[in-house]
């Protein structure tokens, strides 16, 4: 949804699904998450569950930029979003493709909150709408 002054995604995952279809299967995990955000996670006690919510935070920014999934497919615009988080509140860092189009968009530095509770992980991303140059 995009309003005059701000651009919104949000996206839930149900993680015993996303468990079946990327636990144990690192080939799959590398098509969608950049090596920064496996590091992220390798650690936890549960990386699945926060790799659902980051997969969640991606298909979040494809909505608010515009791009569900259906039309994005599994590629490497996946890379094009990467959800960091360096001892503070989750980022999300956009390049390539993804970059240009928020930038055509006229949208700033997006907002990420995600959430992970038993069966589901969810994620909201808020870009700001700044005007023309």
């Amino acid at each position: 949804m995009t309003t005059a002054s701000l651009a919104h995604g949000v996206d839930l995952v149900h993680v015993p699904r996303f468990r079946e279809v990327f636990e144990g299967r690192p080939e799959r995990q590398a098509r969608v998450f950049t090596p920064g955000e496996l590091e992220d996670v390798c650690d936890r006690a549960d990386p699945i569950t926060h790799l659902a919510a980051r997969f969640a935070a991606k298909e979040a920014v494809f909505k608010a930029l515009g791009v569900g999934l259906g039309g994005v497919g599994i590629d490497s615009r996946f890379h094009d979003v990467e959800v960091r988080r360096a001892g503070g509140p989750p980022g999300v860092r956009l390049s390539g493709k993804l970059a240009r189009r928020a930038e055509a968009r006229h949208l700033q530095g997006g907002v990420l909150s995600l959430s992970h509770d038993g069966d589901y992980a969810l994620a909201s991303v808020l870009f700001p709408v700044g005007s023309a140059s």
